[in-house]
């Protein structure tokens, strides 16, 4: 019971499942009137009772019909994660290379969208510089058949595109780390805490034909325990690059 009930707490402080337990809560104050004899008028115990059911169908058919979780990079393609990153506060991003993500497009749209604007924050952490030749380097290279780039020249570039982010005169606040470890995946959150927030984790792999191949995950916080792990990997990638 304790351990449902720590649940139940966590649920609601993360603006999870709200509506279900909002309408679990109207029932169990109508039972308890009910209980103790409360006069109420007919027609208020079957709205009652016909709203909570409504819920609970609603609640089912979104389950049902969920969004597609496990997409590939195409699906940047149908869904724009522009349009998001203009309308974000907060964006985390993780890449090891990052020129894939950090084109000049997103660039300009992060600098017109949250970091115009006073509480935006960007952070980003890619991988410390390394030479061809190098073992991550190789490493990253094989992940593709048809490279157009050796890893070590994009991230070159990647770093200087950042560094003169750096320098921008904005309202928000954008900062950049480096780690020197590749764990195998990129991640991007935006509005990783707010309303409508989300998380893509993409997996790397090995040999696919090209980066839209890659298989990733898109998760929200209905997702619980997966949404905050994830999350919590970014801010120990976070940590470890600003130490």
């Amino acid at each position: 019971m304790r351990r449902r009930a720590k649940q139940i707490w966590a649920d609601i402080r993360h603006r999870r499942h709200i509506d279900l337990y909002a309408t679990t809560l109207v029932a169990l104050i109508f039972a308890a009137l009910l209980l103790v004899g409360a006069d109420l008028p007919e027609s208020v115990r079957w709205s009652v009772l016909f709203a909570a059911v409504g819920f609970l169908l609603l609640r089912a058919a979104f389950a049902t019909h969920r969004e597609e979780r496990f997409l590939d990079r195409g699906a940047y393609d149908r869904d724009p994660v522009n349009d998001a990153l203009r309308r974000a506060k907060h964006v985390w991003i993780f890449a090891p290379v990052g020129s894939n993500f950090l084109t000049d497009e997103r660039c300009d749209l992060l600098r017109r969208g949250p970091l115009a604007h006073e509480g935006g924050v960007v952070r980003v952490v890619v991988l410390k510089q390394f030479d061809p030749g190098d073992p991550i380097s190789e490493q990253l290279d094989a992940l593709l058949d048809y490279p157009v780039q050796k890893a070590a020249d994009s991230l070159r570039e990647t770093r200087a595109r950042l560094a003169a982010m750096e320098k921008w005169q904005v309202n928000g606040t954008f900062a950049y780390g480096e780690i020197g470890f590749n764990p195998g995946f990129s991640l991007v959150a935006i509005n990783p805490h707010g309303a409508g927030g989300f998380a893509d984790v993409e997996f790397h792999g090995f040999r696919n034909d090209a980066v839209r191949s890659r298989m990733h995950i898109h998760l929200t916080r209905d997702d619980g325990a997966w949404y905050l792990y994830w999350l919590d990997q970014f801010e120990a990638i976070w940590r470890s690059a600003r130490t």
